[in-house]
């Protein structure tokens, strides 16, 4: 009888060992995981200051309209339409410092619109490698090119309805780290547009009151620069710990 007690008695401690075991295991890598994916972030506010927007004068036959009974200017004025808020068009980006990204960090396909003779959005922040689709959503001809150092390209006249594709390649010109890519359609002068193609995946238009937030940015340290096309680039460099948010402002007019 002493050795079924003694024989039940060892059953179930291994039982309750391997209980315990089981519990504790899942638990210790959880909680490792979660260390290992907590990131920094990154919030602010830019100041922008009004903007004055006068007529452009262009000059040169890639410039001139060359209207046809299939195309017709939306505007007598050859001033540039404002896109809603002043801050639509300010873009902030984290460029990392103290480590190297991926070779590959182009993004999911991004389109740009020409709606009522404009382009929308006005400013179309990208990473190298990224298609930007370009779609006439007109009932008339719209065309796209750019006379970018380093970045021209001219996709013709295209009809309402038509929809092209182009992949950012990494420009040759850059201010700064930034490529900045201005587009224009020959058939309507008052449009301009910029792509802004990056060397960083982390980057965000500001928000309607001007501020921002960049999220999940690993350890190291960053140069945050603000662009904007009606003013120059202004930066900062700041370093970013794991589970920490860093304030940082700018002003535009600085």
């Amino acid at each position: 009888m002493v050795k079924y007690i003694l024989a039940f008695s060892v059953i179930l401690f291994v039982a309750a060992f391997s209980s315990n075991n089981i519990d504790e295991i899942p638990s210790s890598f959880s909680f490792t995981h979660s260390i290992d994916t907590i990131n920094g972030t990154i919030t602010g506010k830019v100041t922008v200051p009004e903007q004055t927007i006068g007529k452009r004068q262009f000059r040169g036959s890639s410039y001139r309209s060359r209207g046809t009974s299939n195309s017709r200017s939306a505007s007598s004025s050859d001033s540039a339409p404002e896109e809603g808020s002043k801050f639509m068009n300010t873009i902030v980006s984290a460029h990392p410092l103290s480590y190297t990204l991926s070779n590959d960090i182009s993004g999911d396909p991004v389109v740009i619109g020409q709606k009522d003779a404009t382009f929308l959005p006005n400013v179309t922040p990208v990473t190298v490698g990224t298609v930007v689709q370009f779609i006439n959503d007109d009932p008339f001809f719209h065309n796209v090119f750019s006379l970018t150092p380093g970045s021209k390209f001219n996709i013709g006249r295209r009809q309402p309805g038509d929809v092209f594709s182009k992949q950012i390649e990494a420009p040759k010109w850059k201010v700064t780290g930034i490529g900045p890519i201005t587009l224009f359609c020959d058939v309507h002068s008052q449009m301009k547009a910029t792509i802004l193609s990056l060397d960083t995946p982390h980057f965000t238009r500001l928000n309607e009151d001007g501020t921002y937030r960049l999220s999940n940015l690993p350890d190291g340290d960053y140069e945050i620069r603000v662009y904007n096309p009606s003013f120059d680039i202004i930066s900062k460099t700041i370093s970013i710990q794991s589970d920490n948010t860093t304030e940082t402002n700018f002003n535009l007019a600085n």
